[in-house]
């Protein structure tokens, strides 16, 4: 997809996720069926913008008003440079060549010039709320709770959480599962609580795999997973689940059932 559609695209769906009327995540899928002929890259950048500026809201806030364009093009463009930064500091490569460089290449020279002038801007220099980017009802809270802890905290709830899997061991093993995953030069480790979880390397295709058609596999976060073992629910119990969402807990309730 050409540099400047992209980012159109991006805008767009930006602007659609921040009205909160839904959530996010359902946002991004409806957004993606709706458009179908968007490929494995463009739907992962697209991703990642969105969930970076969700993640960087109060930051971008900060910086966007001294831009140009509509505002969802200004969160858009500080969201796809962000993240591809990030994702270059994943890698090891360097952030001046590369993703940047195709970002720019949509960009008018004022946008250019902004995005320059917002990368000068230290850390250090900004008000505390643009740094840990957490609405003031939970800063303050999570200070008087973790102490030192708050800003290594910040640092974690500012990444891009890991793609974790959860292995139907009613179904499969998981050292099977992962050599599978082998073979289809999908990456994995073991995750380090779970019993249950693979985490994978990149953001691969899930859903054609063999072994997610035939049940071995779900995405589901480790967190999750853990809830599910630490409510150890027994054969023949009642389990309700008063946040479910499409039903990944109560899948993983149901099988240590």
């Amino acid at each position: 997809m050409h540099p400047k559609a992209l980012l159109d695209a991006c805008a767009e769906l930006v602007r659609l996720t921040l009205t909160f009327e839904h959530p996010a995540d359902a946002v991004v899928s409806r957004f993606f069926r709706d458009n179908r002929g968007l490929g494995p890259r463009e739907r992962a950048t697209l991703a990642e913008t969105v969930y970076t500026v969700l993640r960087k809201k109060l930051l971008f806030d900060h910086l966007a008003p001294s831009g140009y364009g509509p505002k969802e093009r200004r969160l858009a463009i500080l969201g796809f440079a962000h993240s591809q930064d990030e994702y270059a500091r994943r890698a090891n490569a360097s952030v001046e060549h590369g993703p940047r460089d195709f970002l720019k290449s949509a960009l008018t020279d004022q946008e250019k010039n902004w995005l320059d002038q917002c990368d000068t801007i230290k850390p250090d220099d900004l008000m505390e709320r643009h740094r840990h980017n957490l609405p003031e009802w939970l800063a303050q809270p999570l200070k008087d709770q973790v102490g030192a802890g708050f800003w290594p905290l910040v640092e974690s709830l500012a990444q891009s959480a890991p793609l974790d899997l959860r292995v139907n061991t009613l179904k499969e093993k998981r050292a099977e599962v992962q050599k599978e995953l082998a073979q289809a030069a999908i990456k994995s480790v073991a995750t380090p609580y779970s019993p249950w979880g693979l985490r994978i390397e990149g953001k691969p295709a899930l859903t054609k795999l063999p072994a997610f058609t035939r049940g071995a596999i779900e995405v589901q976060d480790e967190g999750s997973q853990l809830l599910a073992l630490l409510l150890d629910a027994k054969r023949g119990e009642m389990v309700v689940d008063f946040c479910a969402g499409a039903g990944g807990k109560t899948l993983a309730i149901g099988a240590s059932m």
